[in-house]
């Protein structure tokens, strides 16, 4: 396509592309803060020792990777920050892809969270072939904040309080947290509650989103802690996948409760002492006009 022929003359759909992203390889948990504050929108950062052991926060305010040197033999992030303070911090623009890591909090704190305030544009998070245990949280999506995306795939979640919660907008007026989250190929347990909370209150049919797909995951000993007994609590979210899954000795009542009106789906799933996976035609009211 000859780029010459469309648009202004003012303008240069070449001129945002002239950064080349760099890569650094990061040796101590001094030169990963630093490199992190320094690194532009598309760097990767590598990590070449065995372990970082964090305080505060990693602010996440650009497009990164951060990744292991080798994923066979992946870097531990372990995060003894305070309580209630989350290992990455996604800020407005953060886009986050974690690869090949261990991270492990202390029992108190987010591995994920958005910002509580001044959430002024989306975040997005991917984390891949990871393993995350001992939070309080996994992934803490506050009011106000919005997500196109949230993807795991290949990952381990263990011995968690929480995992992901995004169900903050209790407004009713059809607003959610995240446009689309993934979760392929991964492995939940011993997750108390709120393992998949995906909220999406009220009955405007103007917001016809929220899509969640779960496939070949598995979940063990999850939902322990569930006071309304669903392991994946999908209310109102339009578009809902669960396929290839695996669901063992979860002590909860229902595995999920499917919108039937909707396009939500499921198949070929495992359910063995978890509860029932039923579908509702239709949802049950939480408020009337």
């Amino acid at each position: 396509m000859d780029v010459s022929q469309y648009g202004p003359d003012w303008y240069s759909p070449n001129s945002a592309n002239d950064y080349v992203p760099k890569t650094y390889s990061v040796s101590s948990t001094s030169k990963l803060v630093s490199t992190l504050q320094k690194a532009k929108n598309g760097d990767t950062i590598v990590l070449t020792s065995s372990k970082y052991k964090l305080k505060t926060s990693l602010k996440i305010d650009k497009m990164l990777t951060i990744r292991s040197e080798d994923v066979n033999n992946k870097a531990i992030i372990q995060y003894n920050g305070a309580a209630g303070t989350p290992a990455f911090e996604m800020n407005p623009k953060g886009k986050l892809t974690l690869k090949g890591v261990y991270l492990i909090g202390a029992k108190d704190q987010y591995a994920f969270a958005s910002l509580k305030e001044n959430m002024s544009s989306l975040y997005n998070l991917t984390v891949v072939d990871s393993e995350i245990s001992n939070f309080d949280y996994v992934l803490k999506a506050y009011k106000h904040s919005f997500s196109e995306y949230i993807k795991f795939t290949s990952t381990s979640i263990k011995n968690c309080a929480n995992g992901l919660e995004l169900s903050e907008e209790t407004d009713d007026r059809g607003e959610y947290s995240a446009e689309n989250i993934f979760i392929e190929n991964c492995q939940f347990e011993n997750v108390g509650k709120n393992v998949v909370d995906y909220y999406r209150g009220g009955y405007d049919e103007s917001t016809v989103g929220g899509n969640l797909i779960v496939t070949n995951s598995a979940f063990k000993n999850c939902g322990a802690n569930e006071e309304d007994g669903i392991l994946l609590n999908t209310y109102g979210i339009i578009n809902v996948n669960l396929s290839g899954n695996k669901f063992l000795d979860n002590p909860v009542k229902f595995v999920a409760r499917l919108w039937g009106a909707k396009n939500n789906s499921h198949s070929n799933n495992e359910i063995k002492n978890s509860g029932e996976l039923i579908v509702e035609e239709n949802l049950p009211l939480k408020l009337m006009y």
